[in-house]
């Protein structure tokens, strides 16, 4: 995506002929009831659930068409904003990154650390990495760390994953095996540490094992780090057949693993890019495919750039639009139903502030602080959320400020903006304090910026 492209798109256009008070942003918060709820209890646009906990459909309206019955349950798996893709049918571009992750493991033996910024689609690509695996014969645990991830805890639940039967030292028939023991049997009842491990793990045969720690970026002690590291290099000197797949919120390798030079050669770093236009475009083909529903082919350049790379907004951006069409019988999306999933995604955001927190980012939207609120919302998009003043100019085209002035207007705007500061190497950078705000930010004037004009003006100043 280029970056001028989603800034002009943003920027202000349409200007009110009466300028409005600043800060204010004409946003109607609307519920739309279900129209298809009960008939028979005298309420008729009272809402209720579509289907039983069966994921079974409830008809309750005779007249409504069998396909938007279908569409509403397909949507649920292909457009699932809340939860990771878990099968490949509905996995949405990202092929190169799997294809490099599964090169990685297959052709070079090496472990794997996939790291990126939240929400860019990390724990969807190793659901569909395991998928593939476990269809190839590998036998893969899946973890997901927390803070106080403790060594021993966590690897004695991953080897309770891999049959005794895999062991070198237990005959196929031998009574340990064939009831059903697995290689945790094998470990120290207490703690226990790599070397233990890894001696264990370069025992197995047979067989191939992927362990996949997930979010490992949660983690806070260091010793579990250490001792991670430490695995890593022992599992690789025994040429053991056990590979580790670590994946975390980072902007490099050694920020998610730490300064272990020991490991570099036995580590392959793979960073987790934002989504393309052609994934975004990949994404709602698959879903109209299984759904019936259909986009206006103009829409895909329009959730693109709002989504800002992310899988997360861009699913969900396709879910509101395609239920706001479904709720008026229609299985075509159109801008106006754009319009009214960034009202749905705005107010879920809201729900998740502090109130006051969002009379104060109301405040920056709707006027003259629109174009800086635009650059802040793409200059936040990084891994740790960092940005410096001169990353917020070179998303200002055509605007003649310094990195200087940039960073005194931030300075003076930390409070209300909820901004935090730091000096790192003589630079000022800035990060948003809770990650959600710029999102937020972002969408608030997108939103402004579709309801400026017609789609086509819009997508005429891309």
């Amino acid at each position: 995506m280029a970056v001028g492209s989603a800034l002009r798109f943003l920027w202000p256009f349409g200007r009110r002929e009466e300028p409005e008070e600043e800060g204010y942003f004409p946003l109607t918060a609307t519920v739309v009831p279900h129209r298809d709820a009960h008939s028979g209890r005298g309420r008729p646009d009272f809402p209720t659930f579509r289907a039983s906990a069966l994921d079974r459909p409830l008809d309750r309206r005779r007249d409504e068409r069998r396909e938007i019955t279908r569409a509403r349950f397909a949507l649920a798996t292909f457009f699932t904003p809340t939860q990771p893709v878990a099968d490949r049918s509905s996995f949405a571009g990202r092929l190169g990154v799997l294809a490099r992750l599964i090169s990685s493991i297959e052709s070079q033996r090496s472990h794997v650390v996939l790291y990126g910024e939240r929400g860019i689609g990390k724990t969807s690509l190793l659901h569909v990495l395991t998928d593939v695996a476990r269809e190839s014969s590998y036998i893969v645990s899946y973890a997901t760390c927390g803070a106080n991830a403790n060594f021993s805890d966590v690897f004695r639940a991953v080897l309770e994953d891999v049959p005794l039967l895999f062991h070198r030292g237990v005959a196929p028939n031998a009574g340990e095996a064939e009831s059903g023991g697995n290689l945790a049997d094998r470990l120290p009842t207490g703690s226990f540490g790599p070397g233990e491990l890894a001696d264990l793990c370069a025992d197995i045969t047979g067989t191939r094992v992927l362990i996949i720690l997930d979010e490992y970026d949660r983690v806070s002690d260091s010793a579990f780090r250490q001792q991670v590291a430490e695995l890593i290099k022992n599992l690789s000197d025994r040429s053991a057949r056990v590979q580790l797949v670590i994946a975390g919120v980072a902007s490099n390798l050694q920020e998610l693993i730490g300064y272990a030079p020991s490991i570099r050669r036995n580590v392959i770093g793979l960073p987790m890019p934002r989504l393309e236009e052609s994934e975004v475009q990949e994404m709602i083909a698959l879903g109209e495919t299984a759904s019936g529903v259909r986009f206006d082919p103009d829409l895909t350049h329009m959730i693109h750039l709002l989504a800002l790379g992310s899988p997360y907004f861009a699913r969900l951006l396709c879910h509101h639009s395609a239920l706001e069409a479904l709720d008026q019988g229609r299985l075509t999306v159109d801008a106006g139903h754009l319009r009214r999933a960034l009202d749905q995604a705005i107010l879920e955001i809201e729900g998740r502030m502090p109130p006051r927190a969002v009379i104060e980012m109301r405040k920056f939207v709707g006027g003259r602080y629109d174009p800086l609120v635009a650059a802040l919302g793409e200059a936040s998009r990084s891994a740790d959320g960092w940005f410096s003043g001169q990353a917020v100019v070179d998303l200002l085209p055509g605007a003649h400020i310094t990195a200087a002035q940039v960073e005194q207007e931030l300075g003076e705007l930390t409070g209300q903006l909820g901004l935090e500061s730091e000096t790192q190497d003589g630079d000022c950078r800035f990060r948003f304090t809770d990650d959600t705000l710029p999102v937020y930010l972002w969408l608030m004037i997108g939103r402004l910026r579709l309801d400026s004009g017609t789609l086509e003006d819009a997508l005429a100043t891309v």
